[in-house]
C-alpha cells in the first residue's frame, strides 16, 4: 500500500479479501490474531458473507474480511526494486549459478556461462523452484509442484476470495475478470524446472472443477466465462511453509516458500540481514529453521493446514 511513497510506482489495487470457513473456533483465532497486529479485519457471520458474495452460506460457516487487502503487478514491483538497487550499488547477473562447498564451507558461486566464481564474505540463496539444482548437497525436502491458473470473465466484480469449504480462490483482475485456483491443488511435480512450460493452459478438467467449486458457494458463476490460462510452479516443503536458515556458515538459504515468497518477501529480509548482522534472527523466531522437519515441529497453519510429503 505504501510502495509509491516509497518508489514513486504504483503497484497495488486495493480490493479487499475475504476468507470463508466452517473451522469457526480457528477463524476466530485468526481474526483475533490479526486484530491484535492492528490489521483491518472484520468477523463476518454466514449471513454477512451471503450478503457481500450473493452466495450460498452454511449455517455453520463465518468469514473474515480484510478490507486494505488487494493484489500487487509482481513485474513492475520486482523491476521498480531492483532499478533501485542497481543505483544503491548492486550488479544484476544472469546466469545459472552453483555453489560451491568443500569441507562444510562455501567457497564461492559459480556462474556456469561465464565461467567466473563469485567469492563473498556471506551468500544468501534464494533460488525458488532452482534451488536442488543451484544447492544439491543439502539434499532439501523440497519439490516442484505445478500451480494451475484459470482465467475467468466473471461479469461482474468481485474482492478476493478464499473459500476453504469449497476449495478455491478467486483473485480479481479488472472490473469483472477473476483468475482462480485450488486452495489445495493437485500436488503432482515437475522436477526440471528448465524444461516446464508456464505458457501452457491448465488441463481442462481442472478449469470446469474449479469453476465448479465457485459455483457451489455462488449459484451465479455457472454464467462465467473460461478466458484460458497458464501454469506456474512452486517450491514447496513438507508443511508448505518456507525454510530461512544458516545451514552452513555464511550459507543463508531462503527457500520452498511454497507460494508465500511475494507475500512474506519483507520479512525474509529482515530475517536475512539480522542473520548477517547479529547471527541470530532479532524480530521473529527461528520457526522456519531447516532442522524442523526432522524434530518433528512442523508449522501449521490455523485455517490450512497441508498434508506431509
Amino acid at each position: 500500500m505504501n510502495f509509491e511513497k516509497e518508489f514513486g510506482v504504483d503497484v497495488f489495487t486495493r480490493t479487499g479479501l475475504i476468507v470463508i470457513g466452517n473451522d469457526v473456533d480457528g477463524m476466530r483465532r485468526t481474526f483475533e490474531m490479526l486484530s491484535g497486529i492492528g490489521a483491518n479485519v472484520k468477523f463476518l457471520s454466514g449471513n454477512e458473507v451471503r450478503e457481500m458474495l450473493n452466495a450460498d452460506v452454511a449455517d455453520n460457516e463465518v468469514g473474515i474480511y480484510e478490507e486494505d487487502a488487494g493484489y500487487a503487478d509482481t513485474g513492475l514491483y520486482t523491476n521498480t526494486v531492483m532499478a533501485r538497487a542497481r543505483e544503491l550499488g548492486a550488479e544484476l547477473i544472469i546466469d545459472e549459478a552453483q555453489v560451491h562447498v568443500e569441507d562444510n564451507k562455501v567457497v564461492g558461486i559459480r556462474l556456469v556461462s561465464r565461467g567466473e566464481v563469485v567469492r563473498a564474505d556471506h551468500y544468501v540463496v534464494a533460488t525458488n523452484v532452482w534451488v536442488r539444482k543451484t544447492l544439491p548437497q543439502l539434499d532439501l525436502p523440497i519439490k516442484n509442484i505445478i500451480e494451475r491458473i484459470v482465467r475467468v470473465d466473471m461479469g461482474r466484480s468481485l474482492p478476493n476470495v478464499f473459500d476453504y469449504t469449497n476449495n478455491f480462490y478467486i483473485r480479481p483482475e479488472g472490473s469483472s475478470n477473476g483468475l482462480m485456483g485450488l486452495l489445495y491443488p493437485p500436488e503432482d511435480t515437475w522436477p526440471d524446472p528448465d524444461s516446464f512450460n508456464p505458457l501452457a493452459e491448465p488441463e481442462f478438467e481442472y478449469a470446469v472443477n474449479v469453476m465448479e467449486n465457485a459455483a457451489r458457494r455462488m449459484p451465479w458463476f455457472v454464467n462465467a466465462k473460461y478466458l484460458g490460462g497458464w501454469r506456474g510452479q512452486y517450491d514447496v516443503t513438507p508443511d508448505w511453509m518456507p525454510i530461512v536458515d544458516e545451514p552452513i556458515k555464511d550459507l543463508i538459504i531462503v527457500v520452498g516458500l511454497s507460494g508465500h515468497g511475494f507475500k512474506l518477501a519483507p520479512a525474509f529480509a529482515l530475517m536475512v540481514t539480522e542473520l548477517i548482522k547479529y547471527g541470530r534472527m532479532r524480530t521473529f523466531k527461528d520457526i522456519f529453521r531447516l532442522s524442523r522437519f526432522k524434530e518433528g515441529r512442523m508449522v501449521k497453519g490455523t485455517v490450512q493446514e497441508k498434508a506431509a510429503f
